[in-house]
């Protein structure tokens, strides 16, 4: 649910500021807002701090960020790194920065010299495995070519489709040459052959002159290699490349020396630094006085008896913390800050999909920690598959428990295993009916229905249109309750009216299917008549355009029943096409390839239609959003170094 936030002022003395600030970073529970903007000069003109110093650490991290670009990644020691933690925790802003210079200078130019003679011997590494592809085209065709004495070999490497042009490049060589050349063609791929041609050295200029204007890509070999027996120039080669990988080898051993010396220092100083860059970042929301500061902001109740005894056990009387009164327009502006229990917790991570709700909104998170994980339940609605999903999120949970997004889809789908057991119990079903083939489980019969999926089709539907009543409904009262603390009178007409016309339909329709007695219709012609009127004064001709619409939204969740049937009708044949090959182990890997892919829809697809169910159906019968989320000024958790 969303806590309740309290709008705050601090007041101290100007010559504390520092010190209040680093207690309230460390505190970390106030949302900042702009106090300078928000006080009215005519009460008080407050200045803001200069930004100098943000600017010049933000310089000094960029440069740490670049000599990370060149260090070899390697672990983070937390002994060593608890260290420099200590050491480096007792300087100031100023003696960090200075100590961060100091390094960057030992490191800088080194690391990018070094990185940068590493990037060339890496290229000219690619360069010369571009040599040793030529001389494979070439060497083929080597007996048709003449002693190489005196001429140059250069290779044109054409698209197939473009073959042609070769004897226009043909006729006009032999034009510049006075027919004093050789041209060859060989096959490089399906793509593209090469056409080599040699021709002498002192028409080199003019031939090359004339490949470019034609727009044909050449292939040239070094000066110092034409001439040369191919032995000596693949020995050549080899020798430049074997040579390129020592000096990198060797710039690799000595940028892994320097990560050692340096790397877990800098990972701590950078952090720090961080750290310090978004606290000073924050300054400009900061007041100033000739003698006070003023800092503004929103904390959660629930917060702010701690954060005003630390600010009192650090300064006295001396800095003060006020609640300020709000006005409806202020509160409109609060942040909202999402305090849901663990089982609600992963499910923020589906509200994420939306803007935050306005802070005197319904938090829906609760409502979706309850109802998606019972459509997801009742659309899967498999033993087996539900124990399949449980073991897949408990696998997935611990192994990738760092990664917030894993952490939550995990989560998710370890609390929608369970109604997936339940309702699998309910319907008989242990991969698809091999367990009730097996005599291991069978359907419930419960309120005169036995709840086998596939023959009772019809009350599946109508339990599934049920669920849609259920959630549009309370979608609709919650609109109501929204409209009356946001005090939107049309609002409250409009979802009043159509909760009202909604229930009158469904009331009409009961009469029509003989469930409701036909006294009835008397009730709903007054509900008709009181309801119409509201949608029509709340929301005007579209709103009872938005009546059929709301009925639609309803009637989508029959998708609860068709996919659920989608499910079980692939095991059942995943069971039938296993049962009926002859060799056993055949049946069987074709049967568990059919269950592993309906297991693989079975976490999708649902995840997917109960999201929309929510987003769509539910969401638009009362969710606004445009809300601002709570964010705290305070310290980052601790992370691991650059690439880990």
């Amino acid at each position: 649910m969303l806590q309740k936030m309290e709008r705050i002022q601090v007041i101290g003395p100007k010559k504390d500021l520092g010190q209040v600030v680093d207690t309230l970073y460390r505190a970390g529970t106030i949302h900042l807002e702009d106090a300078p903007a928000l006080i009215p000069h005519e009460e008080i003109f407050l200045g803001r701090l200069k930004q100098d110093e943000t600017e010049d650490i933000a310089g000094v991290i960029g440069r740490i960020s670049a000599i990370f670009s060149t260090l070899p990644v390697i672990g983070d020691d937390p002994v060593l790194q608890e260290q420099f933690r200590a050491s480096l925790g007792s300087m100031t802003h100023t003696g960090l920065v200075a100590r961060a210079r100091a390094i960057i200078r030992t490191l800088e130019t080194t690391t990018r010299d070094l990185s940068a003679k590493k990037a060339e011997l890496s290229l000219s590494i690619t360069t010369l495995n571009r040599y040793v592809k030529v001389l494979d085209i070439i060497q083929p065709v080597e007996r048709e070519l003449p002693d190489l004495d005196g001429f140059e070999v250069t290779i044109l490497l054409i698209q197939e489709e473009h073959r042609d042009v070769i004897d226009l490049i043909r006729k006009e060589i032999g034009t510049i040459t006075g027919d004093r050349f050789e041209m060859t063609a060989t096959t490089v791929d399906a793509d593209t052959f090469a056409a080599i041609m040699v021709f002498p050295k002192r028409f080199s200029e003019q031939v090359h002159s004339f490949i470019y204007s034609v727009n044909v890509n050449e292939v040239r070999l070094p000066k110092d290699y034409t001439g040369k027996p191919f032995y000596e120039m693949y020995a050549l080669l080899e020798e430049r490349k074997a040579r390129a990988q020592e000096e990198i080898v060797s710039i690799d051993k000595e940028l892994l020396t320097l990560s050692n010396t340096w790397y877990q220092e800098l990972v701590v100083l950078q952090k720090r630094l961080e750290d310090i860059h978004g606290e000073l970042g924050a300054y400009r929301n900061f007041g100033l006085s000739e003698y006070t500061f003023v800092i503004m902001g929103w904390i959660p109740k629930k917060y702010l008896k701690g954060t005003r005894q630390a600010v009192k056990d650090a300064f006295g009387e001396r800095v003060v913390i006020q609640i300020l009164p709000v006005t409806e327009k202020d509160m409109e502006e609060a942040p909202v800050f999402y305090d849901n229990p663990w089982w609600v917790k992963p499910f923020e991570f589906i509200m994420q999909l939306v803007s935050p709700p306005r802070y005197r909104e319904v938090d829906p998170s609760p409502i979706l920690a309850i109802f998606f994980p019972l459509f997801f339940g009742i659309m899967v609605g498999d033993i087996g598959y539900g124990l399949l999903i449980l073991a897949f999120g408990l696998v997935i949970r611990y192994r990738y428990k760092a990664i917030a997004f894993a952490k939550n889809l995990a989560d998710i789908l370890i609390i929608s295993s369970i109604p997936t057991i339940f309702f699998g119990y309910l319907f008989g079903e242990f991969f698809g009916d091999l367990g009730e083939t097996m005599g291991w489980i069978h359907p419930v019969n419960f309120l005169g229905i036995t709840w086998n999926r596939v023959d009772a089709m019809i009350p599946m539907l109508i339990f599934a249109i049920a669920i849609g009543v259920l959630h549009v409904f309370l979608g609709l009262i919650i609109g109501i309750r929204n409209a009356l603390i946001l005090k939107k009178k049309k609002h409250l007409l409009e979802k009043t009216g159509m909760l009202l016309v909604i229930t009158g339909i469904l009331v009409l329709v009961g009469v029509l299917a003989g469930v409701v007695p036909e006294v009835a219709i008397y009730p709903v012609v007054v509900i008709m008549v009181v309801g119409l009127p509201m949608i029509l004064l709340g929301a005007g001709v579209f709103g009872t355009i938005e009546v059929m619409s709301t009925v639609g939204n309803i009637l989508s969740y029959a998708r609860l029943m068709a996919i659920g049937m989608a499910s079980v009708i692939l095991a059942m044949v995943a069971n039938r096409l296993g049962g009926a090959f002859e060799i056993a182990i055949i049946g069987i890997i074709v049967a568990v390839l059919l269950h592993a892919l309906n297991l693989v829809l079975a976490m999708f697809s649902p995840s997917i239609h109960s999201v929309r169910l929510h987003l769509v159906e539910f969401f638009s019968k009362f969710y606004e959003g445009g809300g601002m989320a709570y964010h705290p000024f305070k310290r980052e958790a601790e992370t691991k170094g650059p690439g880990q």
